[in-house]
């Protein structure tokens, strides 16, 4: 995310602004003017995303780590040295505080106004702040059937595909739909082949998205291969079937296994034996919630569960 750039159109003397945390549901951006700024990627109407040149974007990148690093700027940068992967630290000491803060987040859990409107979605309706999974959910069922694989042409399902990605905000359109659409002929035959297999194909499911994930070609703005991420890997197979599909979102699902005694690297590339130790924290999590008399639909509940209490702090007032 370093190269991702915005302007602001609200406030255009702030200048040009380089990504600098990706969070759950928010970005930090720093500013060359305007410094370091906080926003709600839900909410965030005015941000336009903008092509710098490499003199004008190392310009910022190096105000933005010399002015605004987290650690010190003293002295040489500290190379990593290699070793164990860094181990996730747990945001909450246990499920019991976790579900407090969800119910501060969304009054009445589950089954509340707040969280079926902003996090759910109704059927029908066609607002959402976090996108409308329910008729997400019931157009992947529909248009990613096998019956629509057998009868619909590559390209209908593209198009079906493609749509499902904007329907909701689970997967960032940078690393979703923008890539995904820039996909050439042959590059979109192949990816939809590999999601009939994703969706209807037999085996380990886990070893299923680890080939889906290979066989979509995703490339960047300057044209080179893009990594397939956790999110566009498993999206549509939790949209298609929530019951016992999981999507996942690595960073606030590593720290969700930590409070659950579990321990998942977050940093791992999509493969089947990363999906099985991830979907074991979404359905260990789900076990947990219905024996604390909470009410998630289906698994695209758990993780939402686990997204939104990671998006916030706990320390604030909800």
């Amino acid at each position: 995310m370093t190269t991702t750039v915005f302007k602001s159109e609200s406030q255009p003397d702030w200048g040009m602004g380089l990504v600098v945390e990706d969070g759950v549901d928010h970005w930090v951006l720093y500013f060359e003017h305007g410094g370091r700024k906080k926003f709600i990627k839900s909410k965030a109407r005015g941000l336009v995303q903008v092509t710098l040149d490499a003199k004008a974007l190392a310009s910022l990148e190096t105000k933005s780590h010399s002015r605004h690093a987290r650690t010190s700027t003293t002295g040489p940068k500290k190379v990593k040295k290699p070793g164990l992967p860094k181990k996730a630290v747990a945001r909450f000491e246990s499920l019991a505080q976790q579900i407090l803060f969800f119910e501060k987040l969304f009054p009445g859990g589950f089954e509340g106004e707040r969280f079926t409107s902003d996090e759910r979605g109704v059927a029908g309706a066609t607002s959402g702040k976090g996108g409308n999974k329910t008729n997400a959910m019931t157009a992947a069922r529909e248009e990613l059937s096998a019956a629509r694989f057998a009868s619909a042409t590559p390209e209908e399902l593209f198009e079906s595909a493609t749509k499902l990605l904007k329907g909701t905000n689970i997967v960032f359109p940078i690393e979703g739909s923008i890539p995904f659409i820039g996909l050439e002929a042959k590059a979109r035959a192949t990816a939809i082949a590999g999601l009939k297999q994703l969706l209807h194909g037999e085996g380990d499911y886990g070893l299923r998205v680890e080939r889906f994930s290979t066989a979509v070609a995703l490339k960047d703005k300057k044209g080179q291969p893009k990594t397939v991420s956790w999110p566009f890997a498993t999206v549509f197979g939790a949209l298609f079937n929530a019951t016992t599909n999981s999507c996942i979102k690595p960073t606030p699902f590593a720290s969700q296994a930590a409070t659950l005694g579990l321990a998942v690297e977050k940093a791992q590339p999509v493969t089947a034996r990363g999906y099985a130790q991830f979907h074991e924290v979404v359905t260990l999590t789900q076990t947990k919630l219905l024996a604390a008399g909470q009410k998630p639909r289906d698994l695209l509940d758990v993780a939402s569960f686990i997204w939104r209490t990671h998006a916030e702090k706990p320390t604030e007032t909800v």
